[in-house]
């Protein structure tokens, strides 16, 4: 399906009369693409596009458009061999009696001289009417004709054709319903905040407890101990060697005694017991006085 109704082609010198029938094809609900602002003289890729997507490439004759001397020109000679390349796009009206170069000169033109804002010409009734045939358009001259404020019979035309544009109106796109929620009043709310104040909620502080400090050791205290705890093992494993390296016990009335060792040069009282002894012999008399 095409994007546009009508594309129109005409040279720069000819856009007052170019947006005259723009209005009017406009006014029947016809899509009509027309660059009012262009400025270029050579076919852009746009341009091939706009005319390859239209129904109908409409080109306007006029003394400007046939002065092939004038870069203007070959902007519409270029769209128009372009329309006319293809099969029942093109078609042509004449702004006045000049007459295009060939091919264009031997094809059928609608004529549209002395067309004026509240002056229509039969040339463009036949033009909207085949406009209308390509589009399944029908009795459109009819609606032309009708007086603008005849409501009635223009609601005649559109019961006569229900699927035409102009009797087709489009519904308003629906607008989001209000939420019917209300919100309260600004004055309501404030005194309702004050009421109630907001209660604040302290922060949250960890104190995890802490660790008991214990009494440094007392390292001269230990030392002093374990230094009399030798001296006293040194004592008793003396004593304890003494007992064992000394004379053997003699029983007595308490249990056994050792008996005391005599001081040097000194012979202990049991030796001289003589009784407990054998007698002594006498023997010789030795004289180591000479000596």
């Amino acid at each position: 399906m095409a994007r546009y109704d009508v594309f129109l082609v005409s040279t720069l010198a000819d856009r007052a009369k170019a947006e005259l029938i723009v209005r009017r094809l406009r006014a029947l609900k016809f899509k009509v693409r027309h660059d009012k602002k262009r400025e270029h003289t050579t076919p852009t890729p746009k341009d091939y596009r706009d005319a390859d997507n239209s129904q109908t490439v409409l080109v306007m004759w006029s003394k400007e458009a046939c002065d092939t001397s004038k870069s203007d020109s070959d902007w519409v000679h270029a769209i128009a061999h372009h329309a006319r390349s293809m099969d029942g796009v093109l078609l042509q009206v004449g702004l006045d009696k000049s007459v295009p170069d060939e091919p264009f000169a031997d094809d059928k033109r609608y004529s549209l001289s002395g067309m004026g804002p509240r002056k229509l010409v039969n040339g463009y009734y036949d033009l909207v009417e085949e406009l209308g045939r390509r589009d399944g358009r029908k009795d459109l001259r009819a609606w032309i004709d009708l007086p603008p404020r005849d409501k009635e019979a223009k609601d005649a035309w559109k019961e006569a054709h229900p699927t035409d544009p102009l009797s087709v109106v489009k519904k308003p796109a629906a607008k989001a319903k209000p939420s019917k929620a209300k919100p309260a009043p600004a004055a309501q709310t404030a005194p309702a905040a004050a009421a109630k104040p907001v209660r604040k909620v302290p922060p949250l502080v960890i104190n995890p407890p802490k660790p008991t400090p214990q009494e440094p050791i007392n390292v001269g205290r230990v030392i002093l101990i374990a230094v009399a705890l030798v001296i006293l093992i040194m004592l008793v494993m003396s004593a304890n060697m003494r007992t064992q390296s000394g004379l053997p016990a003699i029983a007595g009335a308490s249990g056994a005694t050792l008996v005391e060792q005599c001081p040097p040069g000194q012979i202990p009282s049991h030796l001289l017991d003589q009784e407990s002894r054998p007698p002594l012999e006498p023997g010789p008399i030795i004289d180591d006085t000479g000596d």
